[in-house]
């Protein structure tokens, strides 16, 4: 089973480890590895691809954090239990007109009036500084991004993220959404219905600029 999974090639693109990351999760949500079914070793698995052991193990470890494997002591990596419980994708049933919202009626401002943010300068030394557009230093997530550029900056990945998209958001992180993010939640979306933000931050004040006025009654969970 694991020699049909992995096809490793230094001419990809991409690291070795993104290679094998993007392996393993695309076998876990296509269901071909069972929960109780431990993964190779890393010694065994960087043997069989012919790769350094260290590279396997900051895969594993990368996947872990991510939540789509387990370790577990003396007995090696396992597929998450929670990301096979996902509910299996509902069938599509035919669009309801007689009880769809209307958006366009309930917006209180169009998109293109919204009002930009307003913050002052020292906005970080708020004991609590929840301004959207910006993060935690102490969060960000350096290895990975460092990750992300040098995959992003291949010769052919710059042919595909430089085209001008106006006010489209990139077609490949949206399939990536669609296809291994939300699934993981229980959520099946299209790509129509997915917008990127800048957090939930953002998310949320662009919903409340664009749905609610200052009587505006709300429920959250």
């Amino acid at each position: 089973i694991w020699s049909g999974l992995f096809r490793i090639s230094a001419e990809s693109g991409q690291t070795l480890q993104a290679q094998i990351r993007q392996a393993i999760v695309a076998a876990i949500l296509d269901r071909q590895i069972a929960a109780s079914m431990p993964l190779p070793s890393c010694r065994i698995l960087a043997e069989k691809l012919g790769v350094a052991r260290g590279t396997v193990v900051l895969a594993f470890q990368q996947l872990v954090d991510q939540g789509f494997l387990v370790a577990r002591e003396r007995r090696g990596h396992f597929v998450n239990p929670e990301v096979l419980a996902t509910p299996a994708k509902p069938h599509q049933k035919a669009p309801d007109q007689a009880n769809e919202i209307d958006w366009k009626a309930r917006r209180q401002i169009a998109a293109s009036d919204m009002p930009p943010p307003a913050k002052h300068d020292n906005w970080i030394k708020s004991s609590y500084p929840f301004v959207y557009g910006q993060f935690d230093p102490a969060l960000f997530p350096t290895a990975e991004w460092r990750e992300c550029n040098r995959m992003a900056l291949a010769v052919l990945e710059i042919r595909n993220w430089a085209s001008d998209m106006v006010d489209r958001d990139d077609p490949l992180l949206i399939e990536q959404i669609q296809a291994r993010l939300l699934p993981r939640r229980g959520i099946f979306a299209n790509p129509d219905e997915i917008i990127v933000t800048l957090g939930a931050q953002n998310a949320l004040y662009m919903l409340a600029t664009l749905l609610m006025t200052k009587g505006s009654k709300v429920a959250m969970e």
